[in-house]
């Protein structure tokens, strides 16, 4: 595999109540963790977020309050928080535009209900930060905006399929990321570095773009 991983890599998607990440709430997420011999396990979890969803996350993703805090969606964050801990366990951490969003607001989650998570050490890797730096001809009146959509039309030659699905999304954004590890072969590809890098990066990754982020956080 083009990407050399010492520890497995977890890559994130949130749909959520909105778009702040200290007051919006997870209402489905899905978790990928890339492992070092390059198979991937998926956890896809549904989440009663107990407040209601912003009429434009609705709009993004389809998700309504009365099906998310109905009895059939699924549990509250911390009835599932030692499941969701226990994948995660000392991976590092992906995702697109993770670093601004995904990230903070998994955190401020964790914060709230009390969820045993420790983000020290954790390496991030965010496959948007890579394209906004990397793509600087990107015409968004053209080319539509850098979104996840359009980064897996760019980089994978495909058209995105269930955008707005966490596990969608989550499953897209490894594959954007591997592609673009064969496409700049000056990218470091270990992870540490490749972290490092997109750290270094990171205030080129709020551009024009930001529309929906994800009541789904990837700006599918």
């Amino acid at each position: 595999m083009i990407l050399q991983l010492q520890r497995p890599l977890v890559f994130l998607d949130f749909e959520t109540t909105g778009l702040d990440t200290q007051k919006d709430r997870i209402v489905e997420l899905a978790f990928v963790r890339l492992l070092p011999d390059g198979r991937r396990e998926t956890l896809v979890q549904r989440i009663n977020p107990g407040i209601e969803i912003s009429k434009s996350a609705t709009k993004v993703t389809g998700i309504h309050t009365l099906d998310a805090c109905g009895l059939f969606w699924g549990p509250p964050l911390k009835k599932v928080a030692q499941k969701l801990v226990d994948f995660l366990g000392d991976s590092d951490l992906a995702g697109f535009n993770q670093i601004a969003y995904d990230v903070p607001l998994w955190l401020a989650e964790c914060k709230r209900h009390g969820i045993p998570f420790e983000a020290k050490g954790r390496h991030l890797v965010d496959a948007k930060v890579i394209f906004n730096v990397k793509e600087t001809g990107w015409d968004r009146f053209l080319m539509g905006p850098r979104n996840l959509s359009a980064a897996v039309r760019h980089y994978c030659g495909r058209d995105l399929e269930g955008a707005h699905s966490a596990e969608a999304d989550t499953q897209a954004t490894v594959d954007v990321l591997l592609a673009q590890l064969q496409r700049y072969p000056d990218l470091p590809r270990q992870v540490p570095a490749l972290a490092d890098w997109c750290a270094r990066n990171s205030e080129r990754n709020r551009d024009d773009d930001a529309t929906m982020a994800g009541a789904g956080g990837a700006s599918a």
